[in-house]
């Protein structure tokens, strides 16, 4: 089990980037000694920082991160320099730190960043609650319904419709619930909640936007939960082994594909 564990934290991305900042790091300090004794010359900060950013932004392709990361890992050299250089008062990193959890505290307990579902998969998934035995009328469920754009599309388009969203990062909710309350969608509810309690019994169409790691057990909960002949749907993401009974390729930038599975 302790083995078990100790590869789960290296997986995870935050710790792989932590490793090539640590990585660029010892050979930032392995540059400036060679440099030291082999010219007698001291490096400038700039340069420093520069070959800090390169080297992680090297060693983050070698530890499998994405782009993405590549990208943070370049500018987080850069974004530190010039906060020392400033001399930002401690309370901005605070501040900074609570918006950022509040935003993305399902990234650290259940590995799901956020992800926002665009407007060619809105279109889609209307055009599949139009599929639906009743088209006119049904229950819909958003499982991490992000900041409420999905929810508010669908209630416009479907009025006839329920549409939840369960949502547990603390910002997310309050603008998702604002946008609700002050939206002319009385259909559509938000519920401030971690997606593991809420009952998926007798929900026409459940949907996910989340991240690999708790596909396999999202899945078995749908199975579990859900009535035959309901429909679940899962946007990029769907765990190994697991059949589906239809993959919808979209049109837009990222060739987004929703997975789904009639129970």
């Amino acid at each position: 089990m302790a083995e078990k564990s100790q590869n789960t934290v290296i997986t995870r991305p935050f710790f792989r980037l932590m490793l090539a900042q640590i990585g660029a790091g010892m050979l930032v300090v392995a540059t400036e000694m060679a440099v030291s004794m082999g010219l007698g010359l001291g490096l400038e900060v700039w340069i420093l920082v520069s070959c800090q950013a390169f080297f992680a932004s090297i060693l983050s392709l070698f530890f499998a991160l994405g782009w993405g990361w590549v990208v943070v890992q370049l500018a987080l050299p850069w974004v530190t320099w010039g906060a020392l250089y400033l001399e930002i008062p401690s309370w901005v990193y605070l501040a900074c730190f609570a918006l950022t959890y509040a935003f993305y505290r399902n990234a650290t307990s259940e590995r799901v960043p956020l992800y926002l579902s665009n407007r060619t998969t809105w279109l889609a998934l209307g055009e599949l609650i139009e599929r639906s035995p009743n088209p006119e009328r049904g229950t819909f469920i958003d499982l991490g319904s992000g900041v409420g754009g999905t929810l508010d599309y669908l209630g416009k388009l479907k009025p006839g419709w329920q549409f939840n969203g369960v949502e547990s990062a603390p910002l997310s909710f309050v603008i998702s619930w604002i946008r609700a309350k002050f939206s002319k969608n009385h259909n559509v509810f938000v519920n401030f909640a971690d997606i593991w309690t809420v009952d998926l019994g007798g929900v026409d169409m459940v949907y996910a936007f989340l991240s690999p790691a708790p596909m396999e057990r999202l899945l078995a909960k749908a199975k579990n939960e859900m009535h035959q002949g309901r429909v679940f749907i899962s946007n990029s993401f769907w765990p190994d082994g697991e059949d589906f009974d239809e993959c919808l390729e979209l049109s837009d930038s990222r060739k987004t594909k929703l997975y789904i599975k009639k129970m």
